[in-house]
C-alpha cells in the first residue's frame, strides 16, 4: 500500500507487534480524544513502547496519521473486494440492491467511525485514500445494479445507474440548510433510494415488500 512510503517496514515478528501496538494506541486516542490529543508521547505511553521505537518506524506524528489514513482505507478496500465476490448478485432484485447501496453510501459518507472522523480533521489529511475508496465503491455498486438490467427501464442503463448513484450521494452529503434545517439522515437515505429507483425504472412503482426478500448487507466497513 502507498503508506509504505512513510513506514520503515518491520522485518521481525516482535517489530510487527510493536507497530500494531502503536497503531492500536493511536486509533484509541483518536477515537476517545480526537487528533489534537495525539502526540508521539501519548501514543508510545499507551502502546507501552518507546519514543525510539516510534521514530524507527515513523518520522513524526503527521507521518503516522498519513499511514493510518491510507492503511485503514486500504483494509476497507480489501474487505469490500471480498464482500462483492462472495455473492451471486443476479439472485437479488433491483430494489434491495438500490436500498442497500444507498445505506452503504450513508455509512461511507456520513456515519464514519469516530477515529476516521478524527483522521479527516487532522492536519495534512487530504482525503486521497477516502476518495479512492469512494470511487471504487461507486463503480462496483454501479456494476452490481447493472446486473438488474431487466428491471431498469431507462433507455441508457449504464448512464442512468452512474448518474443516479451520484444524485443519491449528493442528497446524502449535501447541505440541508435550504430545507429549513437538517432532516434525519435515515429520512434522507430513504428518499434518496426512492429517487434512485424512480429514475432507473421511469416511475414504475417498486414491488411490495416481501418478508423473505434478502436484505443486502455489503460488509462491515469499520470492523
Amino acid at each position: 500500500m502507498s503508506g509504505d512510503n512513510h513506514l520503515n517496514p518491520p522485518k521481525q515478528s516482535r517489530s510487527r507487534k510493536t507497530l500494531e501496538r502503536i497503531v492500536q494506541a493511536a486509533l484509541e486516542i483518536l477515537g476517545e480524544q480526537g487528533h489534537k490529543a495525539l502526540t508521539v508521547q501519548t501514543v508510545v505511553d499507551r502502546a507501552h513502547s518507546s519514543v525510539g521505537s516510534f521514530y524507527a518506524r515513523f518520522s513524526g506524528k503527521e507521518d503516522l496519521l498519513d499511514y493510518l489514513g491510507e492503511r485503514l482505507w486500504d483494509e476497507a478496500l480489501e474487505r469490500w473486494d471480498s464482500a462483492i465476490r462472495s455473492r451471486n448478485w443476479s439472485e437479488i432484485d433491483l430494489q434491495d440492491i438500490a436500498e442497500s447501496s444507498v445505506s452503504l453510501l450513508v455509512e461511507i459518507g456520513v456515519s464514519r467511525a469516530v477515529y476516521l472522523q478524527a483522521l479527516d480533521q487532522a492536519q495534512g489529511m487530504n482525503g486521497v485514500a477516502y476518495n479512492r475508496f469512494r470511487d471504487r465503491v461507486l463503480g462496483d455498486v454501479a456494476e452490481i445494479l447493472l446486473t438488474c438490467q431487466g428491471e431498469i427501464s431507462h433507455p441508457e442503463p449504464d448512464l442512468a445507474v452512474r448518474l443516479g448513484l451520484l444524485a443519491a450521494e449528493g442528497m446524502i452529503q449535501g447541505d440541508q440548510a435550504a430545507l429549513g434545517g437538517p432532516a434525519p439522515i435515515e429520512v434522507v437515505a430513504g428518499e434518496a433510494a426512492n429517487i434512485l429507483l424512480h429514475y432507473l425504472t421511469a416511475g414504475s412503482p417498486p414491488r411490495a415488500p416481501v418478508e423473505t426478500s434478502e436484505k443486502v448487507d455489503f460488509f462491515d466497513i469499520w470492523s
